[in-house]
């Protein structure tokens, strides 16, 4: 059985703190990104839209949430739960956002919308850039563009499709930015990843949501990790990192950090 617990203590037994570690571009991530904070302005807009979210008493009908979901198809869930179970939290958004900002990232692809909140704070992250989000329940994808409008965003791109009907076409494209957050099984962030990976750009960021979920999403991004294209790899554990440098040498850090537990 895979355990989540186990897995942090053998993390936690291979990780590494900041002061350990010595690349300049991983410390200056930490002490820019991860150790960053500020408390953007943006911040109180989107957490107010999740206030009056969980605040409402009403249950919805999901048609679909995507393969790895703690969830079943078709089912009534009331929203205070879709909110807390399934939408990012306001931590990891708020890393995300740092990172877009920080990297000035112009064009960002999220795969798997939920309410919108995650996309809220990667489009604000950066006004003049543009915000891609695929989401394939169109009673999600209604609440979501609701959610935008309240925020006044304009460049975001709402797609209602399922991931593998629209990702290949999506990835014919160059994304500074991709957060791999819809679909938490082996076979499906591989073949992602492998999609994406054909117009990646050095300057490129993929992050992965959840990768200790399972057992076979573990082995993905281990996977993912040992692919010669990846210069860089950072564990989390709450999300995993990776970027395409070109370097000599390939690194990869289990970075014990506050974030572990986002």
């Amino acid at each position: 059985m895979f355990s989540k617990h186990l897995k942090y203590l053998k993390f936690i037994f291979q990780g590494k703190s900041k002061y350990a570690i010595h690349s300049p571009f991983v410390h200056d991530f930490i002490e820019n990104v991860l150790d960053n904070r500020e408390v953007y302005y943006a911040f109180l807009g989107v957490e107010h839209v999740r206030s009056s979210l969980l605040e409402q008493k009403k249950s919805i009908k999901i048609k679909d949430l995507g393969v790895g979901s703690k969830h079943n198809k078709s089912n009534n869930m009331d929203l205070k739960k879709l909110i807390k179970k399934v939408q990012s939290s306001s931590n990891k958004a708020q890393l995300l956002f740092k990172i877009v900002n920080y990297f000035s990232v112009q064009n960002t692809l999220e795969i798997g919308t939920s309410l919108g909140l995650t996309t809220a704070y990667l489009a604000n992250a950066n006004r003049n850039g543009e915000v891609t989000t695929i989401e394939g329940d169109p009673t999600l994808c209604e609440i979501a563009a609701s959610n935008f409008n309240r925020l006044g965003l304009k460049n975001i791109k709402l797609v209602n499709n399922s991931f593998d009907e629209v990702l290949e076409d999506l990835f014919k494209s160059s994304y500074g930015l991709i957060f791999f957050d819809g679909n938490h099984s082996k076979e499906a962030t591989l073949r992602y990843f492998k999609w994406a990976k054909i117009n990646m750009n050095r300057r490129s960021i993929y992050v992965f949501d959840d990768i200790y979920w399972s057992k076979g999403m573990y082995e993905a991004w281990e996977q993912i990790c040992k692919d010669p294209d990846v210069s860089l790899s950072i564990d989390l554990f709450s999300v995993g990192i990776v970027f395409f440098h070109e370097k000599n040498q390939k690194e990869h850090f289990n970075l014990i950090h506050t974030s572990n537990f986002y």
